[in-house]
């Protein structure tokens, strides 16, 4: 065991405040057993800026898992190595290293995590569940400082989905809505295409679902089933009436097993924590078995609760999905421009805001008189839901937005990376149909736009006979294949930004004309 006097570095933005609207329960008993990763890097920073032009063109060259695997392997293999030394010599478990995907998996005891990465670990319930948090920052001991980009597993606090219930009544449709293929139909979106062979990842953190749910729902859409594999097999949580992971899980099945006929499912299992997301996103990138070649996120939370390191894991996952031509895309949020919070200040949701996420913020559609179809659509604002969006507080303005008139950030007045890339239906009128527990239900949420774009994403996909990967230069290139979004704002008491002509902060570049941006999509090239 080392002694106290070892010298060790601060981990640099690993600072975490106590969470918001939780009750401390407690410390956590210091023999409890915690597994925690650790996340390696090069000594050598990245050359350019996430997001820059010269960073695109890198992670657009051409590259396969097993290319990426051993360059991995050359280029991490030492670093996982001395972190494996370190922990051995500190009387830690080792699991899993893989230098693939530059971590290490260590066990210890609390007390023997706050001898060696000060960690300060705490119990705390928030009405819902109890969970452990990690208060004030990390230090790394300095023979592997050099050489570690992030530590997680000792927080687990929840991330966010859909808006809970409770609050949600604010924006109750009539009605049980419509069947997911009922909306794709209004923005042309072709429900006749072969995508027998597409695979399309989910991320659920938490809950589970009902088969029998999912076969009701694409019957009463007149549609052959999915196919759908869970992942790990034994991942699929028990099912609990009116739980919100339950509800979100049928909602992502059902609009994408409604618009993809016969293709696979893979849905993707994981604790509900930045931890969790993080694995489970790279788990689907990686997945050789079942290849998804889109993958769709519906939780994240406000930039806020993301540390810096955190967030690093994150973009490193978020860079491979890139370089290996996946495409993920992430739910922008259902809390309006302050994303809930009460500080005064704008917040946009993480993972979405990352330069290499697609981010779907959320509509509300209004029916022309007579036929149905959707003359015009607003941002979907209800009072005390709505669409999120706004402009990034970590990331700088990406390659792909350096030619839009982007609006200042109304939290410090600087341009940075906007919120949200792409919008459609979100609202609860008329709400997406979907079968939960056996009866029928009108969902909401930028959650139901995420899993709709993902579905045209595979189309796409489908009709190219080849992997698309990283979308938002292709959409930015083809603003004329979306329909602008300019009516209503995601302002709450005033704080927030409005919708206009071209992108805005509140529903992108708009919603999708079907045709036109398959057709887009389908042509670009890749190189």
């Amino acid at each position: 065991m080392a002694g106290t006097s070892e010298r060790r570095v601060p981990l640099a933005g690993s600072n975490r405040a106590a969470p918001d609207g939780a009750t401390l329960v407690g410390d956590v008993d210091p023999d409890e057993r915690i597994p925690i990763v650790v996340y390696v890097k090069r000594r050598t920073p990245d050359k350019f800026p996430p997001g820059s032009a010269g960073d695109l063109a890198r992670l657009a060259r051409p590259i396969t898992r097993h290319q990426l695997a051993t360059q991995r392997h050359r280029s991490h293999a030492r670093a996982v190595a001395r972190v494996v030394r370190l922990a051995a010599d500190r009387g830690l478990t080792v699991g899993r290293s893989d230098p693939v995907a530059r971590t290490v998996e260590l066990e210890g005891t609390a007390r023997q995590m706050a001898e060696i990465f000060g960690a300060t670990l705490r119990t705390y319930r928030d009405g819902e569940r109890t969970f452990r948090a990690r208060v004030g920052g990390l230090t790394v001991p300095a023979e592997i400082a050099p050489w570690t980009r992030a530590i997680l597993g000792f927080d687990q606090r929840p991330l966010r989905t859909r808006t809970p219930l409770a609050q949600a009544q604010a924006d109750m449709g009539s009605g049980s809505g419509l069947w997911p293929t009922d909306i794709a139909a209004r923005y042309g979106i072709p429900l006749d295409r072969d995508v027998s062979s597409i695979c399309v990842g989910i991320i659920a953190l938490g809950g589970g679902y009902l088969a029998s749910d999912l076969a009701m729902a694409v019957a009463g859409m007149n549609r052959p089933p999915p196919v759908v594999v869970n992942v790990p097999p034994t991942g699929n949580g028990g099912f609990g009436s009116n739980d919100v992971a339950d509800q979100e899980i049928a909602l992502d099945l059902q609009v994408l097993g409604g618009l993809l006929p016969k293709a696979k499912i893979a849905v993707y299992f994981a604790e509900n924590s930045a931890a969790g997301l993080t694995d489970a996103i790279h788990q689907a990138v990686f997945d050789e078995e079942h290849a998804p070649q889109v993958v769709s996120v519906s939780w994240g939370s406000a930039e806020k609760y993301w540390t810096g390191p955190g967030r690093d894991a994150m973009q490193a996952v978020l860079a491979d999905a890139a370089r290996l031509r996946v495409s993920v895309l992430f739910a922008s949020g259902d809390q309006l421009a302050t994303s809930g919070l009460t500080d005064g200040k704008v917040h946009v949701w993480f993972p979405a805001s990352s330069p290499y996420a697609t981010s779907c913020g959320g509509t509300q559609p209004v029916s022309a008189a007579g036929n149905g179809a959707a003359a015009a659509e607003a941002v979907w604002n209800a009072g005390a839901v709505g669409t999120g969006g706004g402009i990034s507080d970590a990331f700088p303005v990406p390659d792909y937005q350096s030619h839009l008139t982007l609006p200042k950030s109304q939290n410090d007045g600087a341009i940075r990376r906007g919120v949200p890339d792409v919008a459609c239906a979100a609202a609860a009128s008329p709400g997406y149909r979907i079968i939960v527990n056996g009866q029928a239900m009108a969902m909401s949420g930028t959650s139901a736009a995420t899993p709709l774009w993902a579905a045209l994403v595979a189309i796409a996909i489908a009709a190219r006979g080849e992997q698309i990967g990283f979308l938002n230069a292709a959409l930015y290139s083809n603003p004329g294949a979306f329909r602008a979004v300019v009516q209503g704002n995601n302002r709450v008491g005033g704080k927030g930004y409005d919708a206009g002509p071209g992108w805005s902060a509140c529903t992108g570049l708009g919603v999708p004309k079907g045709a036109d941006l398959l057709a887009a999509l389908t042509a670009i090239p890749v190189a």
